[in-house]
């Protein structure tokens, strides 16, 4: 199965620290969606947006249901598993799933969208000896 990722899984020291070996991965895009920082967090969730909205991540090739079960217990009850469709850099179009906010905890949400960028330079180091 693949999967895309888009905020603290993205980042392999993330896979490491949790227990997850490598899977092959590429970066891909998700349109139609928009990743915002969690209240009180540092990390995100996505939710579906406009069409011109994106969000850029990760896409993981072949997990298997072990790695799955790790995946879904790392991110809690407040994400579901959806399936959705990513495109790659390259062009091509890929059936995967994602972790998404439902819309019934989609006030655990901020409307601040979340930098990547900020995380890796300020937070990432504290997210994982936190």
């Amino acid at each position: 199965m693949s999967l895309f990722t888009y905020g603290t899984l993205t980042f392999a020291k993330v896979w490491q620290r949790i227990g997850i070996g490598p899977f092959e991965s590429q970066p891909a895009t998700l349109h139609g969606y928009a990743a915002y920082r969690l209240q009180d967090a540092v990390f995100p969730g996505i939710v579906p947006a406009s069409d011109e909205d994106f969000v850029a991540g990760v896409l993981y090739h072949g997990l298997d249901e072990e790695t799955l079960f790790e995946l879904d217990a790392y991110e809690s009850d407040l994400y579901s598993r959806a399936p959705v469709q990513v495109v790659t850099d390259d062009g091509t179009q890929v059936e995967c799933q994602a972790f998404v906010i439902p819309e019934s905890h989609r006030k655990a949400l901020t409307d601040e969208l979340w930098d990547a960028k900020h995380f890796a330079e300020v937070e990432l180091a504290k997210y994982l000896n936190g």
